[in-house]
């Protein structure tokens, strides 16, 4: 009798996973990880990855054989509302520093794994930042999209509408003009957005834009506003970053934003 018990309580254990699961997998967003600075500043920014640490994670990734996509595809998960397939995630970079092309990318490329680099157009080729030859070669590899961050990195909700349009169509113009091919994926800076700017972004002429959490806003199924994954010092930890990189992980965090 006890036997059967735990049988039948077994098989509603296992029913009730199957049928999560498979809810799960038809409304769980794409996990979109937000890197920024591959150096050894840990102890002064929370937006320090070591380079170390970033190889492990991308032979993690690539070890597991996770589906990364460019953020290109992601779009089109959204607009189609097609099933994603289990371990699909996609990689972003935000500002555009010079380590990215020294530290991250020959990772990358060692891997094969696609990213996009959001560049501050008005710091291109300053010391400390990607020049243009790097942007281009990284552009040509095929692996790496280059998107806008904007000219000056400024907070955008309380701009002017006609300085909020420069900042949108200038940097775009700049980078299609010297990358020889079009830019239409943008990262609001500081992750700060409103209507007013979203609106803007879309009439610049963007396929998309990225936040960082956009917390209560209804943005589910909202290309303009795709959340992101932070990735920290926290993240060493190939437990914790793998928990990051799970679509379960980003459904939870979906949840809890609603």
């Amino acid at each position: 009798m006890k036997r059967k018990s735990l049988l039948i309580f077994i098989g509603i254990v296992v029913v009730m996973a199957v049928a999560f699961t498979a809810f799960f997998r038809n409304t769980y967003t794409v996990p979109v990880l937000m890197y920024h600075s591959i150096d050894n500043r840990g102890n002064e920014t929370s937006l320090s990855v070591s380079p170390e640490s970033f190889e492990r994670q991308m032979e993690f990734l690539h070890r597991n054989h996770y589906n990364v996509i460019p953020l290109e595809k992601v779009i089109s998960y959204i607009e189609k509302k097609e099933k994603v397939p289990p371990k699909t995630l996609a990689i972003t970079f935000d500002d555009g520093f010079y380590n990215n092309y020294k530290c991250a990318f020959p990772v990358l490329k060692k891997y094969n794994i696609p990213a996009t680099i959001f560049v501050i157009v008005g710091r291109i080729g300053q010391e400390g930042w990607v020049g243009w030859k790097e942007l281009k070669e990284m552009s040509d590899s095929g692996l790496i999209t280059i998107g806008s961050h904007t000219v000056s990195h400024i907070w955008l909700p309380t701009m002017g509408t006609r300085k909020l349009k420069d900042e949108l169509s200038q940097s775009k113009e700049i980078l299609e003009k010297n990358l020889g091919k079009k830019v239409d994926v943008f990262c609001y800076p500081v992750g700060a957005f409103d209507d007013r700017v979203k609106n803007n972004v879309k009439e610049a002429g963007y396929a998309c834009a990225v936040a960082t959490n956009p917390g209560k806003l209804p943005t589910k199924g909202d290309k303009y506003t795709i959340r992101r994954i932070k990735i920290s010092r926290s993240s060493d930890n190939l437990l914790i970053f793998w928990a990051e990189t799970s679509d379960w992980y980003t459904w939870f965090k979906e949840q809890r934003a609603q």
